[in-house]
């Protein structure tokens, strides 16, 4: 192996370019090496690699598939279930792995009902500002109808 400490940052990257193209063209080979025993194989007793493979075709010749930007619907955001006391940008929604900020509140001592609590109370403040950012329209009172 040889020492990489001897290389400036401009030869590692052109050595980092070097390594991935050897790489992808190391894969590809393999590939098509693996594609040709596969055939061969299928070949010497008496199916094509297609009845082998259920009619699925080769993974080289597969497009990778594109999903159209009509049919992606947009998810809306799950519900905070815990979120820092302190910090309002620290929030989670109990899905998932868990953030390095739960891991490290853990780690000194805290609970996640506390967490839990803070999210509640936290909740309620958002709630009453969405109802006052509406203006409340009073219509003004009904003229009397004279008759």
């Amino acid at each position: 192996m040889t020492n990489l400490s001897n290389y400036t940052l401009p030869q590692l990257k052109q050595l980092t370019a070097r390594i991935e193209k050897e790489i992808a063209k190391r894969q590809s080979a393999t590939k098509s090496d693996l594609l040709k025993k596969l055939t061969k194989l299928a070949k010497e007793n008496g199916l094509s690699l297609d009845d082998v493979l259920g009619n699925a075709t080769p993974a080289l010749a597969k497009a990778p598939k594109v999903a159209s930007k009509e049919k992606v619907a947009r998810k809306e955001p799950l519900p905070i279930k815990y979120q820092h006391p302190s910090n309002r940008d620290l929030a989670w929604s109990g899905r998932g792995r868990r953030p390095q900020w739960i891991e490290a509140w853990l780690a000194q001592g805290g609970a996640m009902s506390a967490l839990e609590t803070a999210a509640q109370k936290m909740a309620r403040p958002r709630m009453k500002k969405a109802t006052e950012a509406q203006p409340v329209v009073q219509e003004p009172p009904a003229e009397p109808v004279a008759g």
